[in-house]
C-alpha cells in the first residue's frame, strides 16, 4: 500500500504536515479526519504517518461486480474495515431516486456495519492506527455530498464515537482520538496540508453528540474552515 501510494502521488500531490508529534509512536489511536478527496486524502496520510495504519472505507460506490470483488480483495489484504452508506444505496448519480445499486441490498447495510465495527475494534485492540472520515463523503463529490460552499464540512456521523467506546471497553484503557484537518491548493502538483491536533478523550464528554460537535469544530479549524 505504501509503494502504491508513492506511485500515485508522484507528480500529483506534495504533502506538508503539522502536529505529527501528536501521533503516538506505538499503541492504538483513532484518527478522525476531514474528507476532501477520495484519493488524495489517503495519499497525504501515507506520505506523513510514521507507522502503518488502516482506513475505514465505504464500498457502495462500485459500479459493477468486478470492481466490487477487486475492492473487497484489496481491502481484505490491507485489513481496512468496510461499510455501506445507506443513502448511497438509494440515490442515483443525480442525488435522486433514479438508480438503485444492484451490487448491494438494504439488508447488506447492517451486516457490513457489524463486521466493520468488529474489525475496527480488533485493529485498535491490537495497537493499530485507524483513520475514519465521519463526513462520509469527500468534498469533491458533487452528487452525494451537496454543499453550499466547497469550504464546508458535512455534519459528522457519530460512528467513530461508537468505535472508540467499544474499543476502550476491550482495552480497559483510554483511547486517544486525534483530529486531522486537510486542505489542498489548486497548484500542480497540488499541496496537501495535513494538520493534526491534540488528542481528545471520551471521558471528557458526557455524550457522543458533544464529542461529535467538538471534533467538527476542531477539524474545521485545523482545515482552515469556519467552525
Amino acid at each position: 500500500m505504501q509503494l502504491i501510494a508513492r506511485v500515485l502521488a508522484a507528480g500529483r500531490v506534495r504533502t506538508v504536515v503539522t502536529g505529527i508529534e501528536y501521533i503516538p509512536a506505538s499503541g492504538p489511536a483513532l484518527l478522525v479526519s476531514r474528507h476532501y478527496h477520495h484519493l488524495y486524502d489517503g495519499l497525504a496520510f501515507f506520505a506523513t504517518l510514521p507507522r502503518p495504519f488502516h482506513i475505514l472505507v465505504a464500498l457502495d460506490w462500485t459500479p459493477n461486480v468486478y470492481e466490487r470483488r477487486a475492492m473487497e480483495w484489496l481491502t481484505g489484504i490491507a485489513r481496512w474495515p468496510v461499510v455501506l452508506r445507506p443513502e448511497a444505496l438509494m440515490k442515483g448519480p443525480d442525488n435522486g431516486q433514479s438508480r438503485a445499486r444492484p451490487m448491494f441490498s438494504v439488508a447488506d447495510i447492517g451486516r457490513y456495519r457489524r463486521r466493520a465495527l468488529r474489525k475496527s475494534i480488533e485493529l485498535l485492540v491490537s495497537g493499530a492506527l485507524l483513520v475514519v472520515f465521519p463526513e462520509g463523503y469527500p468534498n469533491i463529490d458533487p452528487h452525494r455530498a451537496p454543499r453550499k460552499s466547497p469550504k464546508e464540512l458535512l455534519p459528522f456521523k457519530a460512528g467513530f464515537a461508537a468505535i472508540a467506546t467499544a474499543a476502550e471497553r476491550r482495552l480497559h484503557a483510554r483511547l486517544p482520538i486525534i483530529p486531522a484537518g486537510l486542505r489542498f491548493t489548486e497548484s500542480q502538483p497540488c499541496i496537501a496540508e495535513l494538520n493534526f491536533g491534540a488528542p481528545v478523550w471520551l471521558k471528557d464528554f458526557p455524550c457522543r453528540n458533544l464529542l461529535t460537535r467538538d471534533l467538527e469544530e476542531r477539524i474545521a479549524k485545523l482545515s482552515g474552515l469556519p467552525a
